[in-house]
């Protein structure tokens, strides 16, 4: 069984996905689930050094008052601790996120890529860490298990940027426009953020 997810480690909804994903493999038992995390930038054109908030943000280019940014954050930490996730927006400040995708193809090969993954996104989105950083990306995916000099290697390289792009392709092929997007075996589950309940159903059918 294949499963795709395309994402952004800038995206909350995205962390909750993988939570509830987890949870739907778990229930089914199964050992012959593969991964793979597709690239996805909401905000490829966002520098790598902090800047506004995502508050800020959303409020400037959305148009959003602060009662509707505090009420929005409040129900994604309801949603995300109730996966058992704690996620922490109000300090968020987004960054590009293109070397940690390619880390995150790095990671793959290794096996580690679902690790990276919710490690990444816990740094981003409970730390409130600069996950654009080279330093931070080193220490985070060592701490996954990669190897410190392979990373030290990609990031002082473009090794991966053609993996990234061609995942970016591919969505456009395959009709994605938002995250988390998650096909099974091909066959893309219910949009926006699925429940536990709909991940399994679709394991389920796909098995």
């Amino acid at each position: 069984m294949k499963i795709e997810i395309w994402s952004d480690i800038m995206c909350p909804w995205c962390y909750i996905g993988k939570a509830r994903l987890d949870k739907a493999i778990e229930r089914v038992g199964r050992d012959d689930v593969e991964i793979v995390w597709r690239s996805f930038e909401l905000r490829p054109e966002q520098p790598r050094t902090p800047g506004a908030t995502l508050g800020e943000m959303m409020r400037e280019k959305l148009g959003l008052k602060d009662g509707d940014t505090v009420e929005l954050f409040e129900k994604i930490r309801v949603l995300g601790k109730a996966e058992g996730l704690d996620i922490r927006l109000t300090g968020v400040r987004p960054v590009n996120s293109f070397d940690a995708q390619r880390l995150v193809h790095l990671a793959a090969e290794s096996g580690r890529a679902h690790q990276l993954k919710s490690d990444l996104f816990r740094v981003y989105l409970k730390e409130q860490r600069n996950v654009a950083d080279h330093e931070v990306l080193l220490e985070t995916a060592t701490g996954a298990g990669l190897d410190a000099d392979d990373v030290a290697r990609v990031l002082a390289s473009d090794a991966y940027a053609s993996d990234v792009r061609e995942d970016e392709a591919a969505a456009v092929r395959r009709g994605v426009t938002g995250v988390p997007t998650v096909f099974v075996d091909g066959v893309r589950v219910a949009t926006g953020v699925p429940s536990v309940d709909q991940f399994h159903w679709a394991l389920e059918k796909a098995g």
